[in-house]
């Protein structure tokens, strides 16, 4: 029942997708608001302005034509939801329930940009020297934190 899904693990899910998605769409519209006509490098490393990406996380995908990437990239996400609230009440570790709220929040706050903005608000750019990876935003840190944390927590099993 209503009871189950506000208990235990399913709680720490949806309190840090909440959290993943309030900071990602905040970080993104202070990104539109600050960073769209202007660089800010508070490191040697790491630069801040916008862009708008078309693709996936990283911009993967972005030159596949929209018959395809649209689908795609607007059902990745959701599947991406369910997948996780589903997984997050199978493990009883907080932390799995963590790094899955992670992913879900991190997919609906990409979600939502390609819905109503048709593109997603990238603006983090690391770089080292001219070696620049590749824009991302809160939302795609937080899916490949939460990766990691479900890699190394398999691994030492």
């Amino acid at each position: 029942g209503v009871g189950k899904i506000f208990r235990g693990n399913a709680l720490i899910y949806i309190y840090t997708l909440l959290g993943v998605l309030s900071a990602d769409l905040i970080t993104k519209e202070l990104a539109q608001e600050y960073l769209s006509d202007r660089h800010y490098s508070p490191f040697p490393f790491l630069k801040l302005f916008l862009i708008h990406n078309k693709g996936a996380a990283f911009g993967f995908f972005s030159d596949l034509p929209d018959i395809i990437r649209v689908p795609l990239l607007t059902l990745t996400p959701v599947v991406a939801f369910l997948v996780t609230y589903i997984y997050s009440g199978k493990d009883s570790r907080h932390l799995f329930a963590v790094a899955m709220g992670m992913i879900g929040g991190g997919a609906l706050g990409n979600l939502y940009d390609r819905i109503f903005l048709g593109e997603v608000r990238d603006f983090i750019h690391l770089h080292a020297g001219n070696f620049y990876w590749p824009a991302f935003n809160l939302a795609d840190a937080s899916i490949t934190i939460a990766l990691g944390i479900l890699i190394f927590h398999t691994l030492r099993k």
